[in-house]
Parts: C-alpha cells; sequence; structure tokens
C-alpha cells in the first residue's frame, strides 16, 4: 500500500508562496517585452512625444509614410493658428512660361476657395521663387513652367486651408499646422503662408522657404542636418520651428 504524503499547514503555506514566485518569475520578462516595444513611428514626432493615434481604417494609411514629406514637431504656443476651414473647393491659376534647364517641370497652383488668399498673388509669388537664380534651377539644372490643368502636371501646388491640408497629407499627420509633400502634393498650409513660424522675421522669406523646401522633397532631396552654429541653414533643413543653431535661409544655393 503506497504511503500518503499529507502536509501540514505550515507546509501547505510555503507551497503557496513557492508557486506565487514561479508565477511572477514567469510574467515579468512578459511585461517588460510589451511595455518596451518602441511605439509605431507615423505617431512619434521629431521630438520623440508621441502624437495622438491615427485615425485607423483609412484607404491612404496604406501608402508609406516616407511619401509624406512633413513638418511635425511638439506644438508652440507662439504659432498662429487661425482655425480657418476650407470648403475643400478650388481655383487654378493659369500658364506660364518655362525657363532654360535641362529638365523642365510642370506643376499646377490651386488656392482653396474662402481663406483669403488671391490666387493669382499665390501663383505670381510662387513662380518668382521658383525661377529665382538662388532656387533649384542651378542645384539641380530644372526650370519650372505652370499648367492650368492639375491633370496634365507633374506636381500640384495646394495653398490649403490647415483642415484640408490635413486631409491633403495623410497618412502624415500635419496637425492642422504644418506643410507637406506627398508624393505628387505640395501642400501648404494657409496659416503658414499667411503668418509664418517664429524662427522667420520676413514673411517673403519664409513663403521662399515653404516653397523651396517641400518642391526640394518633389526633387529628391531629404533633411540634412545644420551644418556649423551661425551658419545659414539649409534649406531642406526643417526651419519651421528648430534652427538647430543655424540661421534662417530660403534658398537652396545660400548653404548647398
Amino acid at each position: 500500500m503506497a504511503t500518503r504524503l499529507v502536509l501540514s499547514r505550515r507546509g501547505r503555506l510555503l507551497r503557496t508562496l513557492l508557486v506565487t514566485a514561479a508565477v511572477l518569475l514567469l510574467a515579468v520578462p512578459l511585461v517588460v517585452a510589451l511595455t518596451s516595444s518602441e511605439p509605431d513611428p507615423a505617431l512619434v514626432g521629431p521630438t520623440g512625444t508621441v502624437l495622438p493615434s491615427a485615425p485607423a481604417a483609412d484607404p491612404e494609411t496604406t501608402a508609406t509614410t516616407a511619401a509624406a514629406d512633413v513638418e511635425m514637431f511638439a506644438q508652440s504656443e507662439e504659432l498662429h493658428r487661425s482655425g480657418t476651414v476650407g470648403p475643400g473647393t478650388w481655383t487654378a491659376a493659369g500658364a506660364s512660361s518655362a525657363g532654360q534647364a535641362t529638365t523642365v517641370h510642370t506643376y499646377a497652383l490651386r488656392v482653396e476657395d474662402g481663406i483669403g488668399i488671391d490666387v493669382q498673388e499665390a501663383a505670381d509669388e510662387v513662380e518668382r521663387i521658383l525661377a529665382d537664380e538662388r532656387g533649384w534651377g542651378p542645384v539641380d539644372d530644372v526650370a519650372f513652367t505652370r499648367v492650368a490643368d492639375p491633370s496634365a502636371a507633374e506636381f500640384t501646388i495646394s495653398v490649403a486651408s490647415p483642415t484640408t491640408t490635413d486631409e491633403l497629407c495623410l497618412p502624415a499627420r500635419t496637425e492642422s499646422t504644418w506643410s507637406c509633400r506627398n508624393d505628387g502634393d505640395v501642400v501648404l498650409n494657409s496659416d503658414r503662408w499667411l503668418y509664418m513660424t517664429p524662427t522667420f522675421t520676413d514673411l517673403r522669406e519664409y513663403r521662399a522657404y515653404m516653397v523651396n523646401h517641400e518642391v526640394g522633397h518633389f526633387l529628391g532631396h531629404g533633411h540634412p542636418s545644420c551644418p556649423g552654429e551661425g551658419q545659414p541653414a539649409p534649406v531642406m533643413l526643417q526651419q519651421s520651428i528648430d534652427l538647430d543653431g543655424c540661421t534662417p535661409n530660403p534658398w537652396p544655393t545660400v548653404a548647398a
């Protein structure tokens, strides 16, 4: 006959403590693994701040985040935010002539209705910026010509309200504050077009930076670093809020 082992009350208590300790030892690595995983890169701004979750089930979220360049930074109380909500309808500018270059890129320009920006004035300013000898022409041997029909253009420059900018820039999140380049769309936030950012003191210069920076992404240029304290910022540096020790500069050739 087998002998039955009966634990005392003290023995049963010791057994319970041993089992509990074993369970905790198994659970700790699992908790560490779950809490130490990297956040979704699409939800993290340049400062490392986790941004609100992106809306789910939008067809455009299947596009690569790299295709949608956007200046996303921590919010600054100094930035002007108008709260303008555009109707999503547009007025397009007419055609223009092109300069001389090995490669001539076609673009369309449109301004969202009801946001207080005249389409012809915006078209003239963008044309001046793209044709400036300090611009991308000498750097990449390119010129730009404006066409009236967006469907016939290589890319479209849209001056849009903050809410419409958010829609056009998806899957990147512009937080109703920033501008972006998303594939063939260069989207200029109307608040930045009208009120710039505190890193610049001249609105005309900031507009040149907006245009040259986002068109630079269309041309294939990425983000560099500031080359040194007090030097002109490369135009592809994200200058909207942090110059990283450089001085503001809107032109590709100045800090080439």
